[in-house]
């Protein structure tokens, strides 16, 4: 890697957390509008489902062939298994389990963004694609915090423990990129094929299990949330034509 593209790597890395930050810190001003922040959880629906399905699960299949079930597979079985077997606890009501979504939902948004983040350090590697996969990161980027920070403020976080998820969150793809330039600049296809199918299972499992109930949740506002919740589909739509 030469310097300019360390440098283009370096520039891209701190643009991606700044607006991670950006779009964290959106619901905290609507902390007591539970609207919107039902609004930002659809969104991030939309953007999960659209991400494994329109984008992440396609291009491992190109690169890993008919295997990108199995890590699909994986990928939603572990988010499965700790979210129902290991963060759950009783809750104050009887008979009532609980279980931490922001939190799930933050080990796959953040295996995800470990994988862009290893993605853009290929990419800018080859000529005029690091700024397709710089684009392709932030459109994700800022519909993911949002939604990630939503989920938190649902759960009661406090502002110090939200602010400390989120830095860790938002630094996940300067890691991954660091990652790239250190030990796997000379990577095989199967190996980046093989992490973005497994966390695209990742991404189903906390949509399809977390998010997509709120989408439908309460009966007098749900027509909002499906329409918020097909822009998060289109949004990804439209990062594909970038790619």
């Amino acid at each position: 890697m030469s310097s300019h593209q360390l440098f283009e790597l370096i520039a891209y890395s701190f643009s991606i957390v700044v607006t991670a930050w950006i779009g964290g810190i959106i619901p905290l001003f609507y902390k007591k509008n539970h609207r919107v922040l039902h609004w930002f959880i659809s969104l991030g629906a939309g953007v999960l489902l659209g991400a494994a399905f329109l984008h992440m699960i396609p291009e491992a299949s190109e690169m890993i062939g008919k295997d990108v079930g199995i890590y699909v597979l994986g990928g939603f079985l572990m988010l499965f298994v700790l979210e129902k077997f290991i963060m759950t606890h009783p809750c104050p009501s009887e008979h009532c389990e609980f279980h931490r979504v922001g939190l799930s939902a933050f080990l796959g948004l953040s295996l995800h963004s470990l994988v862009t983040g290893i993605a853009l350090g290929t990419g800018v590697m080859v000529p005029k694609l690091g700024l397709v996969v710089f684009l392709a990161i932030i459109l994700h980027k800022v519909p993911a915090s949002l939604s990630l920070t939503s989920l938190f403020i649902k759960e009661n976080y406090s502002n110090k423990k939200l602010f400390v998820y989120l830095t860790a969150f938002s630094l996940m793809v300067p890691l991954g990129a660091l990652i790239t330039y250190l030990f796997l600049q000379q990577t095989s296809i199967k190996t980046i094929g093989a992490l973005t199918a497994f966390s695209a299972g990742t991404f189903l499992h906390v949509a399809a299990d977390d998010l997509l109930p709120e989408v439908h949740q309460h009966s007098h506002d749900k027509y909002s949330r499906l329409i918020v919740f097909a822009i998060g589909i289109l949004t990804t739509w439209l990062v594909t034509l970038l790619e």
